[in-house]
């Protein structure tokens, strides 16, 4: 019987993994000379099937000068600073902070009404942040 609770536990915590929808990112400058502007954000696909953002949480790009840490969760936290919402586009599948450069054309890859909305938790700069998700194509929204 208590070889059972353990591999039941597992099971539990396997199936959540499974069921993750969004992804959680922590970015950190590796020097003190670098200003950060998104320090702490999760995103999410809207309109998309399940684990299709399994690549994206995955795909750590990293330019040497900020330190990336990201992990697939079930939802994004609901206490935030402010959330973009974007067009979700082929190029998003494996950049969740690119734009909508197509701005409303049919996306062949993605269902036309598919979105990425992306919740920052910590920024260095806000304000940066809310003009990035709008010159991107994006709609800002605080709190």
């Amino acid at each position: 019987m208590r070889a059972i609770i353990p591999g039941l536990l597992f099971g539990a915590l396997a199936a959540g993994d499974a069921l993750a929808d969004a992804c959680y990112v922590s970015t950190s400058a590796s020097s003190e000379a670098i200003q950060e502007v998104e320090q702490e954000f999760c995103y999410e696909f809207i309109g998309m099937r399940d684990g299709d953002i399994d690549w994206s949480c995955n795909n750590e790009e990293s330019g040497g000068m900020m330190n990336s840490e990201q992990r697939k969760v079930a939802s994004c936290a609901d206490a935030k600073l402010g959330s973009c919402e974007a067009a979700l586009t082929q190029e998003t599948l494996t950049n969740p902070r690119s734009g909508d450069d197509d701005r409303g054309k049919p996306r062949p890859v993605v269902p036309n009404d598919a979105k990425v909305i992306t919740h920052y938790y910590q920024a260095g700069d806000l304000d940066q942040v809310r003009i990035d998700c709008e010159s991107s194509g994006g709609t800002w929204q605080a709190r």
